[in-house]
């Protein structure tokens, strides 16, 4: 019951309330205004501020030349978008009225509103970029719900002012092209820019403040760099390439000019077992290899006659078997020397003594 007794009163005290409304007159929307940002065109109000915890519906029209033609039909919505409905040169007058229970307020009605003049544009984006001690700035148009900006305005102007960062005195510039060299700035110095677009003796809105280091005026250009590495790069790869065709074709040329010879297996095997022999003794052997030689000692017997005193000379031969080892000489003896060694000619007999 006492839910039901709620419900009720909630129920009659809202018959009252739009009895009483509707005894009177529906109120009008207040506070109407046009906004158009960026060649949109949107009307705006508020509800009636007599009424509380009343909900109504609204109507909003448009005329362009002699009648009205209805663009948002019974909307609970606070605003109507008529940017469909409109070109950029056209001169149009709207009015809205609010409505409850097939009751309508009187219409309230605007002045005839241009979009071209009426518009607002929305600020520019801007990007700074610092190059060999010079900062440049690249502005962007805000788009454009009709058109383009510059077909719409014609020529537009971009105000930039700039300034060292934590600084107070700034510098201006107006300029046509949307792409602006700064001038006079000194190089590793933080710089922050601000721009606004001038059209028909309007101002945009401001754009954010963007700031950057101005780089110094040696800096070297990234593109060079890459150049300088590819082209090093290029020189070592060809390098590589020839110093290995060339060893490859030296290798081909011995190849085809001494081709390897094929010898026997005997042979093969036994160069191979005295090579292994000859590794295994010259480690093992520690000391030197001793030398072998021959001692030979000549007797020397006084000439007996004239003739014998006579210079004579004559090969002697003398020849060992003993390891093989051969012993040969050519001596030249005159009868005044005094020697050990004697020689003599075929016919006389030689005195020789050999020690191994």
């Amino acid at each position: 019951m006492t839910i039901l007794s709620c419900l009720s009163v909630v129920l009659l005290f809202y018959t009252v309330c739009v009895t009483a409304v509707l005894s009177e007159k529906v109120p009008a929307p207040e506070n109407v205004r046009v906004i158009s940002l960026n060649m949109g065109l949107v009307l705006e109000w508020d509800p009636p501020q007599s009424t509380t915890n009343i909900f109504f519906n609204y109507t909003a029209e448009m005329k362009g030349w002699n009648t009205y033609e209805p663009v948002c039909l019974s909307s609970s919505s606070l605003s109507c978008d008529f940017t469909d409905n409109v070109s950029v040169f056209g001169t149009y007058q709207l009015r809205v009225r609010a409505e409850i229970h097939g009751e309508t307020s009187d219409w309230v009605e605007t002045k005839n509103v241009s979009v071209d003049e009426k518009t607002e544009i929305s600020a520019p984006h801007v990007e700074l970029r610092s190059r060999k001690g010079q900062t440049e700035v690249d502005i962007t148009d805000p788009p454009m719900k009709k058109k383009n900006l510059r077909d719409v305005f014609g020529n537009i102007f971009y105000h930039i002012r700039f300034w060292k960062n934590r600084e107070t005195i700034k510098e201006e510039l107006i300029r046509q092209q949307n792409r602006v060299m700064l001038p006079g700035l000194e190089p590793l110095v933080n710089y922050c820019v601000e721009v606004e677009i001038l059209y028909l003796n309007n101002t945009s809105q401001t754009s954010n403040i963007t700031c950057l280091t101005n780089t110094p005026s040696n800096e070297v250009e990234p593109w060079l760099i890459a150049v300088v590495l590819l082209v090093s790069f290029l020189v070592v790869l060809v390098t590589v390439v020839l110093i290995f065709l060339a060893v490859w074709f030296g290798y081909r040329g011995c190849s085809i000019i001494f081709p390897d010879a094929d010898l026997p297996e005997d042979l093969k095997k036994f160069l191979s077992q005295r090579s292994q022999s000859s590794i295994l003794s010259a480690m093992q052997e520690s000391t030197p290899v001793k030398e072998h030689f021959c001692e030979l000692r000549i007797l020397h017997k006084e000439p007996n006659s004239s003739v014998d005193s006579q210079q004579i000379e004559g090969p002697i031969r003398i020849q060992t078997h003993k390891n093989k080892c051969c012993i040969g000489a050519d001596v030249k003896e005159s009868s005044e020397e005094k020697s050990e060694m004697i020689f003599t000619t075929e016919q006389k007999p030689l005195l020789a003594e050999m020690r191994l």
